[in-house]
């Protein structure tokens, strides 16, 4: 079983090494993509740095660059985390065992972080449903598990800058679009019942005000 973990960072040096040492003694591959143009290697990982520091505005770019390289690759499954998180003992052994119990043709990913969110309608305005061990909320919110399948389909077109003119605290738009591409086409987005995964309370690099308004548990 191979298995890809993709860490999006930005200036989290001491964060993203913590992670790392709670992934070292897994089976899996890593793969950095670090939105820092003056960014570091880290040795023994895949790393990828990008020219410019993307932001929020400009998340979907960088999304759209990384579905693309990893449409080269070839993994049974492929996570994605941000660099300030923290995870639970048996972390990847549990992901995919989640993942694999889903009896569902349609399914699409999985969304591994468990706040409040998940009782509620999000994006998409579908009616979350309970489903054994996970919840069907047909969203994604960028921290999740997923197949080949999902990585050959996605598309990522670009967000209107107009997105922010009322409103500045709102995100990337990225995980909104993806829910609505897959949700559209008839897949099913599901999110994890039980914790895996905690979010480190820091300050977001990305989103700082609104991160302050609402925690993510």
């Amino acid at each position: 079983m191979k298995i890809l973990v993709n860490i999006t960072t930005y200036k989290r040096r001491k964060e993203l090494k913590r992670l790392l040492k709670q992934l070292e003694n897994e089976r899996v591959d890593v793969h950095i993509w670090d939105d820092n143009p003056r960014g570091r290697k880290i040795e023994g990982v895949k790393y990828t740095k990008f020219a410019i520091n993307h932001g929020k505005k400009l998340a979907w770019l960088k999304f759209k660059d990384i579905f693309e390289q990893l449409r080269r690759t070839n993994y049974d499954y492929y996570l994605f985390l941000p660099d300030d998180v923290v995870l639970n003992d048996n972390f990847i052994s549990d992901v995919v065992t989640t993942w694999q119990s889903i009896n569902d043709d349609k399914k699409i990913c999985l969304s591994l972080l468990v706040d409040e969110r998940i009782k509620k309608s999000n994006w998409t305005a579908f009616k979350p449903r309970n489903n054994d061990g996970v919840v069907l909320t047909q969203w994604n919110d960028l921290c999740f598990i997923c197949e080949k399948e999902f990585i050959n389909l996605v598309s990522i077109k670009e967000v209107d800058p107009s997105r922010w003119d009322y409103d500045e605290n709102l995100g990337s738009g990225v995980g909104k679009q993806i829910s609505w591409f897959f949700y559209n086409k008839g897949f099913n987005l599901y999110n994890m019942k039980q914790k895996t995964i905690q979010h480190l309370d820091i300050e977001s690099k990305m989103n700082y005000k609104e991160r302050k308004i609402n925690k993510l548990l």
